[in-house]
């Protein structure tokens, strides 16, 4: 079954509406630990959702649509929680979950360009999923010391 273009387009729109909660996110967390490295990466994080909140509008536009306006409602689920590793831990599935979505979307993106770099936010999107679980184990780790 083929995607239709509003198919495309609603699917890149949910994801930039994650994207937007995923630099709301970083904000808010950034603000909460000290300088050095965890905070450092953080902010590379955020850097990577603002880029992708740049791809998904690039993308939703090639695609004959108008980006939406919104933001989904995972900041506010991710920072309800009350430890920095359970924090870590939903991150990284929510960073999974726009992995998922972005399999199941790339194939229906005609434009080069748009491809190109929703592979880009793919690959930064794994990479943060493995640092975030990581990190949440090391906190765990120190906790149970």
């Amino acid at each position: 079954m083929t995607a239709t273009v509003s198919d495309t387009v609603s699917r890149l729109n949910e994801l930039l509406e994650a994207e937007r909660a995923g630099v709301e996110l970083l904000q808010a967390m950034i603000k909460t630990v000290p300088k050095g490295y965890f905070r450092n990466h953080l902010v590379k994080i955020e850097a990577d959702e603002a880029f992708s909140c740049a791809v998904m509008e690039r993308a939703v536009r090639a695609a004959g649509g108008e980006p939406s306006r919104g933001k989904n409602d995972f900041a506010a689920k991710v920072l309800a929680l009350e430890s920095l590793a359970e924090r870590l831990d939903l991150l990284a599935r929510g960073q999974m979950w726009v992995v998922k979505r972005l399999d199941a979307v790339a194939e229906t993106v005609t434009d080069p360009e748009a491809r190109k770099e929703i592979a880009e936010m793919r690959r930064e999107h794994v990479d943060n999923v493995d640092w975030c679980n990581d990190q949440a184990r090391e906190l765990r780790a120190e906790q149970e010391e």
